[in-house]
């Protein structure tokens, strides 16, 4: 049996990465495998698996897990789909360790968060029987700043669900913010200095002074070093900061957008890559290892802190039609490569002992 820590599954309205994951993939493992699969959570889960049902208020993992564990021998194959482990745990235990981007930035965490990922993480490599990474990155990562053995890492993508079709009913979602379609970049993510969200607004202020018409929409709400690059916008009418948008605003907002830009400084995967490509619209990326592994026959590429570079694709997406037509053209193909299918198989492989 396989006992899956599912306190991530759907626990919010506004679901960061880890969530869509462990919602996603759960699901398809319930598909894949459903007789072997027992699903524990602190909530009723809709979703046709057995299930243990243990409530707790706050450090459900360290405390509640633990316990449950420790008094039921039978949880021996345990599976936990975000960056901590319980203290208590069977030996064989599978974590998936999406990103270790604290070590590299720092100042983007809060001491006490840098700390308990920090301690999760070294926490993980020492004890977890097998590691879950969703590139390459993650996994050299993981060696670089933990020494971890690299034999019991595997490498398992992330899968992607195309959805942009629904943004077709609510395009006109956009006239809220004034907006004309291709007539604006488009940013979607936290706003906060390790998404580089600075670099991409100096860049846009000079290709504005060449072409007014276009605008900068900033969509997402602010993160560590946020109210600096707020303070960069004001004043600024073409940069239009939406804050936290829903589903159907960023599907819109994405369909409609003349590019999307992702000047990330770090990023263990890259999901918005993949829904720019399901809304088929071109990409400008940062050229890091992850956005160039994922995107690279799909868009231009800048050194992360060059403005110049940067100002230059954005004039050309806006001066070169043609440009954007073959921008977009290998998008679909590129998309079938990430399925949560794929996913979900390669991880019950692991699960299952099949695959190292």
């Amino acid at each position: 049996m396989i006992y899956i820590d599912a306190s991530r599954f759907n626990n919010t309205s506004q679901k960061t990465g880890v969530e869509n994951y462990s919602y996603f993939l759960i699901n398809e493992l319930v598909k894949l495998d459903s007789k072997d699969i027992t699903l524990i959570s602190p909530r009723k889960i809709d979703l046709p698996a057995k299930q243990i049902i243990i409530p707790f208020p706050r450090l459900w993992t360290q405390i509640r897990l633990s316990w449950k564990i420790l008094w039921n021998r039978k949880i021996d194959n345990l599976f936990v789909p975000s960056h901590v482990m319980p203290i208590i745990h069977p030996k064989n235990t599978t974590i998936t360790i999406h990103d270790v981007a604290f070590k590299r930035y720092p100042k983007s965490y809060g001491y006490l968060s840098r700390l308990y990922l920090n301690w999760g993480t070294k926490f993980a490599v020492k004890h977890a029987k097998n590691i879950i990474v969703p590139s390459v990155t993650t996994k050299k990562d993981l060696i670089k700043y933990y020494a971890a053995n690299e034999d019991k890492i595997v490498v398992i993508p992330l899968g992607y669900k195309t959805q942009c079709k629904d943004a077709l009913r609510c395009a006109s979602k956009i006239g809220k913010y004034t907006l004309k379609a291709k007539s604006y970049f488009l940013f979607v993510g936290r706003i906060e200095s390790k998404k580089n969200v600075q670099t991409l607004i100096k860049a846009f202020n000079d290709v504005s002074k060449i072409h007014p018409h276009i605008k900068l929409v900033l969509a997402g709400k602010p993160g560590v070093g946020g109210d600096k690059i707020m303070e960069m916008c004001q004043g600024v009418p073409d940069i239009i900061t939406t804050g936290y948008v829903s589903d159907e605003e960023k599907w819109a907002l994405l369909k409609n957008c003349l590019c999307f830009v992702f000047p990330s400084l770090f990023e263990g995967f890259g999901i918005p890559l993949l829904e720019a490509m399901d809304a088929n619209v071109p990409i400008i990326a940062s050229k890091i290892p992850t956005s160039y592994e994922i995107a690279k026959e799909n868009a231009l590429f800048f050194e992360p802190h060059n403005v110049k570079a940067l100002v230059k694709h954005m004039k050309n997406i806006i001066e070169k039609p043609e440009l954007c037509k073959h921008l977009t053209q290998n998008h679909t193909i590129s998309l079938k490569k990430y399925s949560w299918r794929n996913c979900a198989s390669k991880t019950l492989k692991v699960l299952l002992g099949q695959l190292k």
